[in-house]
């Protein structure tokens, strides 16, 4: 009686093994296709190109991508999705779709099948390739890529690349790729010399991953960027203090950086242009009859900036203006 029990209960898993493995494999099939295989741990449909089925049909597309006819694939695809909007292969054949125009050059088409899987289908085992796919064509753009305007290439489209690849980091916070984005939009504003909005991408990319294997960068360019900012001496000194506050931090948690990067010779240079500028304000002073101002930025310049060429100037000029003025030196 033991024995027929279990007969049976191993005739039953053996029957419900394949709907079993049906229902948690990421590709389906049409009726009528009964054989499955076991690949990497999921049992998949097994498909003959020849055949008329939706699985047969995207089988085929797949093979004439490999094969070199991007073209056929798009047609094909396009063709497939009007006649199979609810099926569990959608994901599947939109990837195809985008890697198609991908592969024909055109990188800006091939976005719109991506965003129709990544909108629609957030749950598809294909999500994530497809933001690596948008990531690769966001760079692309970055580096150069334009779009046809009369038959030629001749739009930019770095603001659709920067665009990219915030919904990136928005639709996967906190990934690797997510990372990858936002250290990449940083860098494409400092590389091209817009470091106001490098600053603020870079400081962005500390507050979301100060963990991430890109801090380090992020934290010396921005005190690079910071530098970049200071306009000169008769200009706002924040941008100066704070490029000094971020080599300060650098030269505490990275010494050995800190020694390649000469941070003492940057803090140096901050120091003699803050001296610099108290000098110029001294001066401005004096220039509009203000004398007892002009005398508290010389003395000010004299013993806070002691052993700099601006101290020097300071006390020569203190010296000759307050004498000629008959003003009392202290």
């Amino acid at each position: 009686m033991k024995l027929s029990c279990w007969v049976t209960v191993v005739l039953m898993g053996l029957a419900a093994g394949p709907c079993w493995a049906k229902a948690q494999s990421p590709v389906s099939s049409a009726p009528g296709t009964p054989n499955w295989v076991l690949q990497n741990g999921v049992w998949v449909p097994v498909v003959v190109p020849g055949q008329v089925s939706p699985p047969a049909r995207v089988a085929a597309m797949i093979n004439f991508l490999k094969t070199g006819h991007p073209g056929r694939v798009v047609h094909l695809a396009k063709k497939w999705l009007r006649h199979h909007k609810k099926d569990p292969l959608v994901p599947q054949v939109l990837l195809l779709e985008g890697d198609a125009q991908n592969y024909l050059g055109n990188k800006y088409a091939a976005l719109f099948p991506y965003e129709d899987l990544l909108d629609n289908f957030p749950a598809s085992p294909l999500y994530e390739p497809c933001l690596m796919r948008e990531y690769n064509i966001a760079c692309a753009f970055l580096a150069g890529y334009k779009r046809r305007l009369l038959g030629m290439r001749i739009l930019p489209v770095y603001g659709d690349a920067i665009r990219l690849l915030r919904r990136i980091q928005n639709r996967q916070r906190g990934s690797p790729l997510a990372e990858l984005a936002g250290i990449r939009i940083a860098d494409y504003y400092y590389q091209n010399d817009r470091f106001q909005r490098a600053l603020a991408s870079y400081t962005n990319f500390l507050r979301r991953y100060p963990y991430s294997q890109f801090a380090v960068k992020a934290t010396v360019r921005k005190a690079e960027c910071s530098l970049a900012t200071f306009r000169g001496v008769r200009f706002d000194l924040t941008p100066l203090r704070n490029a000094q506050a971020e080599l300060e931090n650098i030269a505490e948690l990275y010494p050995v950086l800190a020694a390649k990067m000469q941070v003492k010779a940057l803090e140096e240079r901050i120091y003699q242009i803050e001296g610099k500028r108290e000098l110029e304000i001294a001066r401005f002073y004096w220039r509009f009859n203000r004398p007892e101002s002009a005398a508290y930025y010389y003395r000010r310049v004299i013993h806070g900036w002691p052993d700099t060429i601006w101290a020097q100037k300071a006390r020569k000029e203190y010296a000759r203006r307050f004498q000629q003025s008959k003003e009392k030196m202290p």
